[in-house]
């Protein structure tokens, strides 16, 4: 039985390789999780083990730059056939890490110098969360 758990309205830092190019609002991640059972040789329980098995990203914020960082550089990001790692906050300690490709983006700036970027990402493997020690 598959749950999905929406978070919607987060931060994301988005890089490339080891990049980071910059942070964006607006992220909607939706984790798709199973559960698997396993049955000990020898045991006659069971143990239910939680896994990540797909999950999908949408983006419809404004994007903050880094120091250096280009419009260039993020759109160069989404166009390739790259692997775009997101990591979206839950909080300033606590978020998910991911790697995904873009289905589609579409980035611009207004004359103002705000920059907003709509994409859909498709998550190609597990998450991990990292939460404060």
């Amino acid at each position: 039985m598959a749950v999905e758990k929406p978070f919607t309205g987060l931060t994301a830092s988005v890089k490339i390789g080891d990049e980071l190019l910059g942070y964006v609002s607006g992220v909607d991640m939706n984790l798709e999780k199973d559960i698997i059972e396993i049955l000990a040789f020898g045991h006659e329980f069971k143990e239910k083990v939680p896994s990540i098995k797909d999950w999908t990203a949408s983006i419809d914020g404004t994007v903050a730059l880094v120091k250096d960082g280009s419009q260039k550089k993020l759109y160069d990001a989404f166009n390739s056939a790259t692997e775009i790692e997101i990591g979206v906050y839950l909080d300033a300690t606590t978020f998910f890490k991911g790697k995904a490709y873009a289905k589609n983006f579409n980035i611009s700036a207004s004359p103002d110098d705000k920059i907003t970027l709509k994409s859909e990402l498709s998550g190609n493997g597990a998450t991990t969360l990292t939460v404060p020690s």
